[in-house]
């Protein structure tokens, strides 16, 4: 993982004091963030478009092989600020995902999201971030109407804050239920990326 490649650099003795500890993993004192991501989100169960039922690999359906009905490429995008003034706490934003697929797939969720930073090592900017994310969806696929409704998301995510600046972080399997009229789709995201705080 991204993350714990990054936490390898802090590895030592647990009586090592704040000033052994590399300065670029110290916390973020930035309430502002803004996250880039990428990585698949695959199909685990739901009503495929058109009311064919998920059950086995769907080739001539969205998604493909292993990534399942509603599976595809998800590029994700996060703005948002805490509330305490600084990288940790409770915190709420925008995010913006698109979904890219072959067969001439296209999907889009705009959702507010609210999650909150918990730092696990003292000293150190290592987070843990539970999540929830309620809003809109709309998708289509080649030969079939353009399909509106929700989106649920929720999941825990890991952060890492690099210089008081930077961030990586990646989404442990994330959960997106998105339904509409005449189908749904369970779905889990694994998506790793980097961003800013500020």
């Amino acid at each position: 993982m991204v993350v714990a490649a990054a936490l390898a650099v802090f590895a030592g003795t647990p009586e090592a004091t704040a000033k052994e500890r590399p300065w670029a993993l110290r916390p973020s004192t930035r309430p502002f963030f803004a996250l880039l991501g990428v990585g698949p989100t695959a199909g685990i169960g739901g009503q495929c478009y058109a009311g064919y039922y998920y059950g086995y690999s769907l080739y001539n359906e969205p998604g493909f092989q292993t990534l399942g009905c509603g599976g595809a490429l998800k590029i994700s995008q996060e703005i948002g600020f805490h509330f305490k003034g600084s990288g940790e706490g409770p915190a709420a934003g925008l995010l913006v995902q698109e979904e890219l697929l072959s067969y001439g797939y296209f999907g889009l969720s705009v959702a507010p999201k609210f999650s909150w930073d918990i730092q696990l090592l003292k000293d150190v900017g290592f987070y843990v971030s539970p999540n929830v994310a309620v809003g809109y969806h709309r998708s289509r696929w080649f030969g079939h109407p353009t399909m509106r409704g929700g989106s649920v998301q929720g999941g825990v995510a890991l952060k890492l804050s690099l210089g008081d600046r930077g961030l990586l972080y990646t989404q442990l399997p994330h959960f997106d239920f998105v339904f509409g009229p005449g189908y749904s789709m369970v779905r889990y995201d694994f998506i790793v990326g980097g961003g800013i705080s500020f």
